[in-house]
């Protein structure tokens, strides 16, 4: 059974968007298929509110920690219906161990160490250190199925995506509590491709040439037959309808045709969009 969150719980979550890959399960090792041939499906918003329930539960303990515990691992699903009609079923893991050792490392080069401290206490990283599997949490480091990011989210996510891809809102009343856009591995490499050919003859000193690049070399890790979701989370009450994937295709379209007036454009919306989040993200 999946606990729901209440309404404050609901507020307090961190305006944070993921990117994430669902692969089949063939691709999961022994002890993997059997969690997840064994548990019901986890379907988005369901996963999102068991996902939230666990921080919550971390964050509120009398003692500062906000490790997981021996928490067992979920899988989230997604369903999706082929051109001949038959269903598929896509799976990604929370790894959460992993992902909330990645969140530790980056929230201390982001604040004074004494801050750091206070939030992150050095007892709790060393118990979490102690209860670390090191074999699962290399696996996990070097094929992690998710991708975060806080306040805002890298344009090169968006090269993965076009306007008429499937999406879904997620809503609570009538307020937004999130939006997801779903594409096939295939189209997503297609497209990541595309951009990255563009950028190398038109502007390979540009930034977002880096990003797509290294984009690119993660996604090489998973099966081919993924599933891949760019889910905007609490971001989407901020900036949904977004125009950014539009943009940025443009934006590269526009190099393609050497057309830099069109590309600036592109960028000057897309950077002029997100600053609003960013700033947000200064002030918490």
């Amino acid at each position: 059974m999946i606990p729901k969150i209440s309404g404050p719980h609901e507020e307090l979550t961190a305006a944070t968007a993921h990117l994430r890959v669902y692969e089949p399960l063939a691709a999961f090792e022994d002890w993997a298929q059997s969690i997840i041939l064994s548990t019901p499906k986890l379907d988005w918003q369901q996963a999102n509110a068991h996902e939230a329930q666990l921080l919550w539960s971390r964050t509120l303990r009398n003692v500062s920690d906000p490790f997981p515990h021996d928490e067992p691992e979920f899988f989230r699903s997604v369903t999706t219906v082929g051109y001949d009609g038959s269903e598929n079923t896509r799976y990604c893991p929370a790894q959460l161990q992993a992902r909330s050792l990645l969140a530790a490392e980056q929230a201390e080069e982001s604040m004074r160490s004494e801050v750091f401290d206070l939030l992150v206490p050095p007892a709790a990283r060393s118990a979490n250190a102690a209860r670390l599997d090191a074999n699962r949490l290399a696996v996990d480091l070097t094929h992690l199925n998710t991708r975060t990011s806080t306040w805002g989210i890298p344009l090169c996510w968006f090269a993965l995506f076009r306007e008429d891809d499937e999406y879904e809102e997620y809503q609570v009343g009538d307020k937004l509590r999130s939006v997801r856009l779903l594409t096939t591995f295939g189209q997503a490499v297609e497209r990541l491709s595309w951009a990255l050919q563009v950028l190398v003859t038109h502007a390979p000193q540009a930034p977002l040439f880096e990003d797509l690049g290294q984009l690119g070399s993660w996604l090489e890790g998973f099966d081919k037959e993924s599933v891949i979701e760019l889910d905007y989370g609490t971001l989407s009450e901020l900036v949904w309808p977004d125009e950014s994937i539009n943009d940025l295709y443009h934006g590269i379209q526009a190099l393609e045709d050497d057309d830099l007036t069109g590309a600036a454009a592109a960028y000057r919306r897309l950077s002029n969009r997100w600053l609003g989040p960013r700033h947000l993200g200064r002030a918490n």
